[in-house]
């Protein structure tokens, strides 16, 4: 027996099974969380992954954008995102082994894109499970009066050093509204 061959085996082992859990954590997307005011309803999101054990073809996802109902002219308002899946993982996850990023993007009298950050699975997501990450953040600045919307848009997702990137698959519904005034 030869050890150079035994932890090879185990980081292949380990790279095989962070592919899958990466694979399944992409599916699910991302949550972020703050205590902002109000919650929109949730809408389905398609993604498409691409990366190591990505799942193949379009993963709908549960996405739910909470911001403020309203908010002032020239302000900012913190949002969280939660996302839910039916995919599970294969393997348990520990508390803190996943992260990821979520572009959000900005509509009506809100212009552009932010990136909420910091997303983690707070717990430990046991085998067989479904994934929520949560625990990120975005600010998204209010210049215009009007309806600002906020709709999902692509997600990064890191667990056991494997990335997965997944894209919106046609068009993200709008997740949430802020009545600028």
């Amino acid at each position: 027996m030869s050890i150079p061959h035994t932890r090879t085996q185990r980081n292949r082992g380990r790279t095989i099974t962070g592919a899958a859990v990466a694979a399944v954590l992409a599916g699910a997307g991302t949550v972020l969380g703050a205590p902002p005011a109000a919650a929109a309803d949730a809408v389905t999101v398609g993604y498409t992954c691409t990366g190591p054990g990505a799942p193949g073809g379009v993963q709908s996802l549960l996405v739910t954008v909470t911001a403020p109902a309203s908010a002032p002219q020239g302000s900012t308002a913190d949002v969280s995102v939660e996302v839910t899946t039916a995919l599970t993982v294969p393997v348990d996850v520990p508390a803190r082994a996943a992260t990821g990023e979520m572009v959000l993007a900005l509509g009506g009298s809100a212009t552009g894109s932010v990136t909420a950050t910091g997303f983690t699975n707070a717990g430990t997501v046991p085998s067989g499970s479904t994934v929520t990450l949560t625990g990120g953040t975005a600010s998204v600045g209010l210049g215009a009066p009007g309806a600002a919307t906020i709709a999902p848009g692509d997600a990064t997702v890191h667990v056991f050093g494997v990335t997965v990137t997944c894209e919106v698959s046609g068009t993200a519904p709008v997740a949430a509204t802020i009545d600028v005034a």
